[in-house]
Parts: C-alpha cells; structure tokens; sequence
C-alpha cells in the first residue's frame, strides 16, 4: 500500500509479581500481590521481515527491564509506573507509545473487593 506504515504492538498481559509498594508501613514491610500490563508501539521493526529477534524489541528483555524496577519499593503506583517507563524509554528510544498498567490486587481498603490500579501512557508524535 502506497503512504502506508506498519505499527507493531508487543505486549505483556496478566504478569503477577510480588512487591513492597504502598502508603502504608505494612504494606511495604509485608508486601502484596500485583498484576502488570505493559503496551509498547513503534514501527513496524526489521525483525517482522527478517524473523530474527534482534531486529525487534524482546518482549523477554522487556519483562527484565520491567521487573527490575518493579522491585524497588515505591510508596506509589504511579511512581513504580513511571519508572518502568523511563527505563524502558532510555532501553528502546525508537518507541512511539509505552503503557504501563499496574493493579494492585489486594488494596488494604476496608470492605473492598476488587483491585485498584494505576495506568500511565506515553507517547510521542515524532510527526
């Protein structure tokens, strides 16, 4: 197709991981259960014509970059959020998008059943 571009989506669902974040002193002593979303876009990468792994962005490598920061304990989502994504902006400069959803599966809110998240999206228009 003539003035067409190919967008490539990679995309980490449902990742369970354990960790130390919240406001609350037990929350960051004892930890709790979390689920992680992350969305990257960009152009469609040489390796969705060559079938070679290094001519895209692993999602294998993503998921390390992700947990990494994932790790160090936050007080907020929101900034767990936003180092995942500078992290992974500073890995992968060629991305045009990254969204990174964070829900904490257990909130400690009294008489609440259900999760609470946070969700950050960056993008950029290189147009």
């Amino acid at each position: 197709m003539t003035g067409s571009s190919d967008i490539l989506t990679i995309a980490l669902e449902d990742v369970r991981l354990y960790g130390c974040h919240g406001v609350m002193e037990q929350e960051r002593r004892v930890g709790n259960e979390f689920r992680l979303d992350l969305n990257v876009e960009c152009a469609a990468p040489e390796g969705c014509r060559t079938d070679s792994v290094e001519g895209t962005v692993s999602y294998a490598d993503l998921y390390d970059v992700a947990v990494a920061e994932f790790a160090v304990p936050s007080a907020l989502l929101e900034h767990v959020a936003h180092r995942i994504t500078d992290s992974i902006e500073r890995r992968w400069p060629q991305l045009t998008r990254i969204e990174v959803r964070i829900a904490k599966l257990t909130p400690p809110i009294s008489g609440f059943a259900g999760t609470a998240s946070v969700r950050l999206v960056r993008g950029r228009n290189d147009g």
